[in-house]
């Protein structure tokens, strides 16, 4: 048995959230429902007119592996994190997130350089958009990694989010090739369209040879095999990967494994913001996985606690909820 059950690697970023109306997105020139990298100036201006537009945010500790480590970490899982923040009033919050979730991190805080953050803008139909300035976090690299920590884990969760940073990039291929000499399975998402558009080479690099699992939207999956048509993306990500999981929103999950698909409907959700579904099913999936679950239970699990998540605002529940839904599900 090692001693973590799944470790995740991503961007450290502070969420801030607002609820905006869809014409403050035209104005700014934001693509509804994707992520746009942004330097510190461009963040502090879109941040300032949001807070003059909407008043005040919701902050979490974010990035979409924290999500994911968050929502295992609370159910159950024994989870860790490697990122990156400074030492400022950010850094601090997050880290402090982490450690009241119980999550062993390995989060390097340095004196120098801004932490990251996620201006994240949830629309009246539920989508968020997001504008990204990554910061101090896109400077993990190679040397940071320690193998100790990926040789105690069962299984290490990457963000596609990673592959936008060359040092982090190179990072997360140091990770991959420590957990498949570790015999440490190896898990990736690919995050967001525009991730996959201008990184597909990388994230093909770090599935050059097959992976456990992969987790993506349909929008996603469309967008790495260059098709509108879903069954060339899934043959096309089922060459990477031994398990695929591709959410559909409401439309519930594929789950592709071994040449067998499998279909598992979405459960009903009175949905008001959407940020960090993905993230919170990858969560609750690999938490059952890690239990000794099979995939199909554990992405019917996932599905479920996602539609609560749902219909809550920010990315993720109350600590208490997670175990409530968690029991409701095991009574179904």
């Amino acid at each position: 048995m090692k001693k973590i059950n799944i470790l995740g690697v991503g961007n450290a970023l502070v969420d801030i959230q607002f609820s905006i109306q869809d014409n403050f997105l035209e104005k700014l020139g934001f693509k509804k429902g994707t992520m746009d990298l942004k330097n510190l100036e461009e963040q502090k201006d879109t941040y300032n007119k949001l807070i003059k537009a909407y008043g005040g945010s919701e902050n979490a500790c974010g990035g979409s592996a924290t999500n994911t480590i968050y929502a295992a970490s609370i159910l159950g899982s024994d989870c860790s994190f490697i990122g990156k923040v400074a030492d400022d009033s950010n850094g601090n919050f997050y880290i402090d997130n982490l450690n009241k979730a119980g999550i062993k991190n390995d989060c390097m805080s340095e004196s120098k350089g801004v932490s990251g953050n996620c201006l994240i803008m949830v629309s009246p139909d539920a989508e968020r958009t997001m504008s990204t300035f990554l910061g101090i976090s896109s400077e993990l690299q190679k040397i940071d990694i320690e193998e100790e920590l990926i040789s105690e884990s069962e299984i290490v969760y990457l963000e596609g989010y990673l592959a936008s940073s060359y040092s982090c990039n190179e990072a997360s291929k140091e990770i991959i090739r420590l957990a498949k000499e570790n015999k440490t399975k190896v898990a990736v998402s690919l995050s967001d369209p525009n991730i996959v558009e201008a990184f597909k080479d990388r994230l093909e690099e770090w599935m050059e040879n097959k992976i456990d699992y992969l987790f993506c939207n349909e929008e996603e999956a469309k967008a790495f095999s260059g098709s509108s048509d879903l069954e060339i993306a899934k043959k096309e990500l089922s060459n990477l990967a031994e398990t695929c999981f591709i959410t559909r929103g409401n439309k519930g999950v594929l789950v592709i494994s071994n040449s067998v698909d499998i279909k598992i409907d979405g459960y009903e959700a009175n949905a008001i913001d959407s940020n960090g579904a993905g993230d919170m099913f990858a969560g609750a999936t690999l938490y059952k996985i890690s239990c000794g679950e099979g995939n199909k239970n554990a992405a019917r699990f996932g599905c479920f606690l996602a539609s609560k998540g749902v219909e809550n605002f920010g990315p993720r529940l109350l600590d208490e909820d997670y175990r409530k839904y968690q029991q409701l599900f095991n009574e179904i």
